[in-house]
């Protein structure tokens, strides 16, 4: 097993923001509260007893059968229930489901070996949308920031990205290793340079990979 690389003092818990909040001043990145008790799916646990076979079932049609599809099926059949008129219908439960499925979903797509758990939590800061902390491999979620539909698809790919990117940077046989490393030892907080954060290459590749749901989600728009 590789060495891991203690990125803690560097990145702390990256944190997605609304960044009309952000940009006023009025919100840090590194926030470090108590884990709520709402807590989601561990991707790593084999014995949890949701699975692809028995999702979410909507008024309209239920999500289990596409599922075992391969590829880009698979995630339309993910992608369709964050549409909003069919996100607006579903129970908070039902929408922490499915924002598992995109989790599980990018942690195959991306070939995370060691998917972050994740935690939904109801006493983050306004604004927030969540965040990956590498210490202890977690993506936390703020359930009172789900209304927009693309936007909790965005915060799941964003962070599980940097997932993505942390394990890159632990793993001697990744090719880009040196590279993640160096970008986490020089990362750049949001309340230090609000524009040298967004440019870093860290973020503006978790944004481009995210934009990818938002565009496939844009373009699935009167499909179903």
């Amino acid at each position: 097993m590789a060495e891991r690389f203690d990125i803690s003092r560097d990145i702390g818990r990256d944190m997605r923001l609304d960044t009309r909040i952000l940009s006023r001043g009025n919100e840090r990145a590194d926030y470090g509260g108590d884990l709520a008790k709402d807590v989601g799916v561990d991707l790593n646990d084999q014995t949890n007893d949701i699975t692809y076979d028995l999702r979410i079932e909507s008024s309209d049609d239920e999500i289990g059968e596409d599922l075992n599809d391969d590829g880009s099926e698979k995630l339309d059949a993910i992608i369709d229930h964050f549409q909003e008129d069919k996100w607006s219908d579903l129970s908070l439960e039902e929408q922490k489901r499915l924002m598992t499925d995109l989790a599980d979903y990018v942690a195959v797509d991306t070939g995370i070996e060691n998917p972050p758990e994740i935690v939904f939590r109801d006493d983050m800061p306004d604004g927030a949308y969540g965040g990956y902390s590498p210490e202890t491999n977690t993506m936390e979620i703020n359930v009172n920031m789900l209304d927009d539909s693309a936007e909790a698809a965005d915060t799941v790919a964003h962070e599980m990205w940097h997932a993505y990117q942390e394990q890159a940077a632990n793993d001697p046989n990744d090719p880009r290793m040196a590279e993640y490393r160096e970008a986490f030892d020089n990362y750049i907080s949001p309340e230090y340079d609000f524009e040298a954060y967004e440019n870093q290459m860290l973020e503006t590749e978790a944004r481009d990979y995210a934009q990818g749901f938002k565009d496939r989600l844009a373009g699935r728009k009167g499909a179903v």
